[in-house]
């Protein structure tokens, strides 16, 4: 009899393990396993290579020779337009790729450049803006730089970083300390009272394009007019940069 209640308690333990283990979710998260030398990098996905160099203040440039907010056709900058036209023959020709001559007629912006481009690039498919300045000057004379980039951290969520600084001669930056809640993803509300702290003599940003081949163009434009421009392709990059003036403008192939 001792035995029975004994083998009878074994087959009830079985029994409890069995409905245990039956009845226990099959969800539960497993910690995951960390490289401890990956720790801290970003992603391949979550960080692109280049960003574009932000042009100089209006009191720094080279002249243009042309108005803020001119963008010349052939005939109002004709210089400039002869350049655009030389530089794109030599894009063609660097990267091998299919460009279009540009209308004499139509100003020289992205959406002309971009039909000019795009006989083998395809569709824009998506665009990221990269980062953007606002330069004042304030009632001292000084000339300040709001310099916004945007980046994602390493979860791929989009972040913002803000720097402020004073534009000094040479084109050396002095930048002007900020606590740490407002450098890091910035409110409209500050950047609108730094904008305050003088009257805004400049602004420019910088964005990628992302093309139905799989190139992408870096391009930056400053007062609505193109600056620079980067375009790999066929294993070469493209680069010009001064490209708002006939004068400034300089491209190379590598």
């Amino acid at each position: 009899m001792h035995k029975r209640n004994i083998a009878i308690l074994i087959v009830a333990i079985i029994i409890g393990l069995l409905i245990f283990f039956y009845l226990k979710p099959a969800n539960t998260p497993e910690e995951p396993s960390v490289n401890p030398e990956s720790m801290g990098t970003i992603p391949p996905e979550a960080s692109r290579a280049n960003k574009a160099t932000p042009p100089p203040p209006v009191d720094v440039a080279v002249p243009t020779g042309t108005a803020a907010g001119f963008l010349p056709t052939n005939m109002e900058d004709p210089k400039k337009f002869e350049a655009y036209q030389k530089h794109i023959q030599e894009m063609a020709v660097c990267l091998n790729m299919k460009v279009q001559p540009l209308d004499s007629q139509a100003e020289i912006n992205f959406d002309n450049l971009n039909k000019a481009i795009s006989a083998d690039l395809g569709d824009i498919v998506a665009q990221s803006d990269e980062w953007f300045t606002t330069d004042i000057r304030t009632p001292a004379g000084e000339v300040r730089r709001i310099y916004v980039e945007n980046t994602n951290t390493a979860s791929g969520e989009p972040t913002r970083t803000l720097k402020y600084s004073v534009m000094e001669a040479g084109g050396t930056q002095r930048e002007i300390p900020l606590a740490a809640e407002q450098t890091n993803n910035p409110t409209d509300t500050l950047i609108a009272t730094l904008e305050s702290d003088g009257s805004i003599v400049g602004k420019a940003n910088s964005r990628r394009i992302f093309y139905q081949n799989g190139d992408d163009l870096l391009l930056v434009e400053r007062d609505g007019k193109i600056y620079s421009f980067e375009l790999p392709h066929d294993g070469k990059i493209f680069n010009c940069t001064g490209a708002d003036s006939a004068v400034t403008m300089s491209c190379t192939c590598k």
